[in-house]
């Protein structure tokens, strides 16, 4: 396969794909009408128990959506078909306003895939958070990225945290933090306990980060069995850049069909090297 040089690949070429629109705002901060138990102050372990089961009902997503990305300069939406597991998989398809596939991505936890049908050209790389923001714009790994794509809270992993609950404005607050710097969730519920807005605070370069992500969740409905977040919007606080993801038609826990996560680029693709 040919070879070349190309700056800027994978998310600007996201963004020349699709045409340029306003970000929704800032979902509300949880007002003090909303309700909640008495019992879920005294016992947070069963509340963060709760949560975390919830979280793991899904283990595969199919369906559609659409993708609107942000960036310090740009801002874009993308029409794209999806598809996700437990194992650390995901796969995008980015499509044009006739329904014509113009960007695959694909990410596992052996690394990633772009390709772009127009170009016939094709980039990979490592599994490695700072590339994958190179394509979303939100630095995570590929486990990571299909947990929050299926709605798990939870999606960076955490062992054995130290947990504590509160009442933030009339909300309940779950706090979870991993011992020796592992992660920390501030994770904000609504009056159903379902998470509405969290922060996720990550190790950064052995000291802490203020603030890391962000996340909200919205437009909860049943698939199923499952009460799922048909909205999931990430922001990374620092930086000014934003994923939301607005589910249109979604599977949960059906089969995917064998080879989805996998693509060979066809003879004469053209391997963008960054």
């Amino acid at each position: 396969m040919k070879r070349t040089r190309r700056r800027g690949v994978l998310l600007p070429a996201m963004m020349a794909i699709c045409c340029l629109l306003v970000i929704a705002g800032c979902p509300r901060r949880p007002g003090s009408s909303i309700r909640f138990d008495e019992a879920d102050l005294r016992d947070p372990e069963a509340l963060y128990l709760e949560i975390l089961g919830h979280g793991e009902q899904v283990r595969t997503l199919q369906g559609t959506a659409r993708l609107r990305l942000q960036t310090k300069k740009e801002k874009a939406s993308l029409d794209a078909v999806i598809a996700c597991d437990r194992d650390g998989r995901l796969r995008f398809e980015v499509l044009d306003w006739l329904n014509h596939v113009v960007l695959l991505v694909l990410f596992d936890q052996n690394g990633f895939l772009t390709y772009s049908v127009p170009d016939n050209q094709y980039a990979d790389g490592p599994d490695d958070p700072a590339r994958i923001q190179e394509i979303i714009g939100i630095p995570l790994t590929a486990e990571e990225l299909a947990a929050l794509a299926l709605g798990d809270p939870f999606f960076l992993s955490i062992t054995d945290p130290i947990i504590s609950v509160s009442v933030d404005q009339g909300a309940l607050l779950l706090d979870a933090e991993q011992p020796s710097l592992g992660p920390r969730y501030q994770v904000w519920l609504d009056e159903r306990r379902r998470p509405e807005r969290m922060f996720v605070i990550r190790p950064y370069q052995g000291r802490r980060a203020v603030g890391d992500l962000r996340v909200d969740y919205g437009r909860y409905r049943r698939v199923g069995s499952v009460v799922f977040p048909h909205r999931i919007r990430v922001a990374a606080t620092a930086s000014q850049r934003v994923l939301q993801v607005d589910y249109e038609r979604v599977l949960l826990n059906e089969a995917l069909e064998e080879g989805l996560f996998e693509f060979e680029p066809p003879a004469g693709a053209v391997r963008s090297i960054q």
